[in-house]
């Protein structure tokens, strides 16, 4: 594929929005193999793990060859340990202060050390923009206000792929322990109960249809159409970035053949190191493993987003890919 869009100074960024555990490594490590896409991985939470923290080429990020050079520039224009305490700050507001920002938005009186903030992040991606600078970036950080905070930044021009999975798939995931490799101190990952789960599922996804269903930079893609017809899906992204499509010959059915990524956050343990051919098959392991009575509790919780979305109240199928 090619990019063929015009020539700007603005940094492309397609922002992959979710709930956590709905398939954004996934589909960042399938998107990287296209021509003209850098796929980051969850840029935000580079800072809150340090440069400890491993990229899926295998290396730490100081001694990757991508980052290492990405980093070093961020350091020279980047206050980290400020940084750090902003992001502490930003990145887990709650919602009367979130309301609090909309409004200061729209009258332009942003707080200081919030468009310090703000400052800080851009320049990151401007940094990786002067190294990867006739490509596309993919960030698949799932705070949730981070593709609203991106929205903010002039600099950026900016996608929105919005990227559904079944409540209780997500749910069952978040109750499973999974190993953490990628990070300084390799530990399991916390789990979260169902009743929180369905709760920041009906949430999150409120809050990205809000914030950005109705411009025309928007994209909602199931995780099951994903797995089951990636072809199809890597094509309406492709449409949606105005990048001309050519035969995308590594993906064959539903086995896709990837080569090496610099990935930086994300479920990488379920990833190899450099090469590999990826099966596609949708995880379902809910609907054999998921006890009835959390499966009723988050149902309840969410089936007017599941209606909405067109989820089966009985299979957690979602409609066919249109």
């Amino acid at each position: 594929m090619t990019n063929t869009t015009e020539p700007t100074d603005k940094i492309k960024i397609l922002y992959i929005a979710g709930t956590g555990r709905n398939g954004s490594t996934l589909l960042e490590r399938i998107l990287n193999e296209i021509p003209g896409v850098f796929a980051v991985g969850e840029l935000g939470r580079v800072t809150r793990y340090n440069k400890n923290k491993t990229c899926l080429c295998g290396e730490k990020l100081t001694v990757c060859p991508v980052w290492n050079v990405i980093t070093n520039e961020i350091d020279s224009q980047v206050d980290e340990e400020r940084f750090a305490q902003l992001d502490r700050k930003y990145s887990h507001q709650k919602l009367i202060e979130l309301l609090k920002l909309l409004i200061k938005q729209k009258k332009q009186k942003l707080p200081n050390d919030f468009q310090q903030y703000l400052d800080s992040l851009e320049l990151k991606y401007k940094a990786i923009h002067q190294y990867k600078s006739d490509q596309i970036i993919t960030d698949s950080t799932i705070d949730a206000l981070y593709g609203y905070y991106l929205s903010l930044m002039p600099a950026i021009d900016l996608y929105v792929l919005h990227l559904i999975r079944d409540p209780r798939g997500v749910s069952y995931s978040w109750q499973r322990l999974k190993f953490a490799s990628s990070i300084s101190k390799k530990s399991w990952t916390p789990q979260i109960s169902p009743l929180k789960t369905a709760l920041s599922w009906v949430k999150r996804n409120i809050f990205i249809e809000f914030m950005f269903a109705r411009t025309e930079k928007y994209l909602q893609i199931h995780y099951k159409d994903l797995v089951e017809n990636p072809l199809e899906v890597v094509k309406r992204i492709a449409n949606l970035l105005n990048l001309k499509s050519e035969p995308l010959d590594f993906i064959k059915g539903q086995k896709i053949s990837v080569g090496e990524s610099h990935l930086t956050g994300g479920n990488m343990d379920a990833f190899k190191k450099g090469r590999e051919e990826i099966i596609l098959k949708a995880d379902e392991q809910w609907k054999h493993h998921m006890k009835w009575a959390d499966i009723i509790l988050v149902t309840l919780i969410t089936w007017p987003l599941m209606l909405r979305y067109s989820f089966s109240m009985h299979s957690g199928s979602p409609r066919e890919l249109n």
